[in-house]
């Protein structure tokens, strides 16, 4: 796969993922208009368990899925894709009865309510989801770009429209959120179910591959889980220490945050099997510090960008009406904060190619350890003195901390010549918006100062030569 394949591979998943977030956004004035800080709290809590919950339903199973479709052929590529998947219907068939069973134990203390009908539909909810999932996982590793985001955007217009119903117009309140999300996956499940029956195999199922993946993948569920507590683990400790009002206001800031992360997560979608191809090639490790310097140029320009207008964005009125409700209006300083956390994951996502190539899947949980601990900690030091952006502040260190962790391990066994002036270019210029900008003009012209700068100073030849073949027909 060439660095052009992989710029439209990555553009087709950060459109739709761009597409399927906007769409997911909207949402956000529904919710804010419709919901008290408390009550969307306690949908933000739900969602977090569902997070968590899946990292233990997948525990590592997707990560060896997408390896092992990529890395072989043919029949024996049959035989993993046929394993892994009835591994995961069937433990994930337990897992959901276990989570039915224990409903009324569990359903006060995890989701902030004592009934415990939510926790029967949030159990089928992750069954379903986890499968579906595996569908799309499939279709990535053959690069099938456009079919992937088809049905990620399918699921969320689904949501959206199915939450106008239940939430707006027929005020199921927060039960209706997530019947139709139920809804909506229960349909992408059944529609992408030909992906895998036509690649299932039962004569396939081999003992040895099980023996095989969950070897590979299950250090992968410790660093998924911590990983969950670097990214959700704000909601809980903030709902201890300020209440749930806190989460409400936190999570809507994470939401207007979004902008970041979903150009992380599209370009994360080209780059896995990208790297995983290009790895053993020569010139491999050249093309990686070449689209790490584009990469965080993009995603520098975007922060910088959204940062400057989000004020703006907020405050749009249609007939009258705020497209965010004002409760969540303070929500604003959290952006800038989550945004540049999402820098950092960036960072993280693209020193992965030097963790695979030395076979060191089990340094992850430590890597994810390190910054589970740190985001803890600093929730605790820094929440107190300062609610909810402190524990903003938190995530934006905690991912810095591992991503530095990661650099150090790799640097003697994975060397990559960066390009420094374009790794520090966008943390500097996103330093400079912690101060408010309020002359219009030249929030105007410093995006437009970012990319002169960012093209004529910082990038050297190679990446020059590198965005021009980008572009070339």
């Amino acid at each position: 796969m060439s660095l052009k394949i992989l710029g439209k591979e990555s553009l087709i998943y950060g459109f739709g993922h761009v597409v399927s977030r906007l769409i997911t956004f909207l949402l956000l004035p529904i919710y804010t208009h419709t919901f008290s800080p408390k009550e969307y709290g306690t949908i933000s809590l739900a969602y977090a368990f569902m997070g968590f919950a899946l990292v233990v339903y997948k525990y590592g199973m997707d990560t060896a899925l997408m390896k092992f479709s990529v890395q072989s052929e043919n029949s024996e590529r049959k035989s993993y894709i046929s394993s892994i998947y009835i591994l995961q219907f069937c433990t994930s068939l337990i897992f959901s009865g276990i989570l039915f069973l224990l409903k009324d134990i569990i359903s006060e203390t995890i989701l902030g309510t004592a009934d415990s009908s939510l926790m029967s539909v949030i159990s089928i909810l992750i069954f379903l989801d986890n499968l579906w999932n595996h569908h799309l996982l499939i279709l990535r590793s053959e690069n099938k770009s456009t079919a992937f985001i088809s049905f990620n955007l399918l699921n969320v217009v689904i949501t959206m429209l199915l939450n106008v119903i239940f939430v707006v117009k027929w005020e199921h309140g927060i039960y209706g959120v997530f019947f139709a999300n139920l809804i909506a996956s229960a349909s992408v499940f059944i529609l992408s179910a030909p992906v895998i029956l036509k690649r299932l195999s039962f004569s396939k199922i081999n003992l040895d591959i099980f023996k095989n993946v969950i070897k590979f993948g299950i250090p992968f569920l410790p660093a998924g889980l911590l990983t969950m507590v670097m990214e959700l683990s704000n909601r809980y400790m903030l709902e201890m220490m300020k209440g749930a009002e806190a989460v409400g206001l936190f999570s809507a800031g994470y939401k207007l945050g979004i902008f970041a992360l979903v150009l992380v997560m599209g370009f994360n979608m080209g780059w896995t099997p990208y790297f995983l191809r290009r790895i053993k090639e020569d010139g491999s490790k050249e093309d990686f510090s070449i689209i790490t310097t584009l990469f965080l140029g993009l995603i520098g320009f975007v922060i910088f960008t959204t940062t400057i207008w989000i004020s703006d964005l907020i405050r749009i009125s249609i007939n009258g009406s705020y497209i965010i409700g004002k409760e969540f209006w303070v929500a604003e300083k959290i952006v800038p904060v989550v945004l540049f956390g999402y820098f950092f994951f960036g960072t993280y996502v693209l020193q992965l190619p030097g963790i695979y190539a030395n076979n060191i899947t089990n340094w992850v949980p430590i890597f994810r350890a390190i910054g589970a601990i740190s985001n803890i900690s600093f929730n605790i030091i820094l929440i107190h003195q300062y609610g909810v952006i402190g524990s903003a502040w938190a995530t934006v260190l905690s991912f810095f901390i591992m991503s530095v962790a990661v650099f150090i391990k790799l640097n003697k066994i994975f060397k990559v010549k960066y390009n420094w002036l374009g790794v520090l270019f966008p943390i500097l210029s996103m330093l400079i918006l912690l101060f408010d900008i309020k002359n219009m003009l030249l929030r105007f012209m410093l995006p437009i100062i970012y990319i002169l700068v960012w093209y004529l100073v910082i990038v050297n030849d190679d990446e020059k030569k590198a965005i021009r073949g980008l572009f070339s027909w």
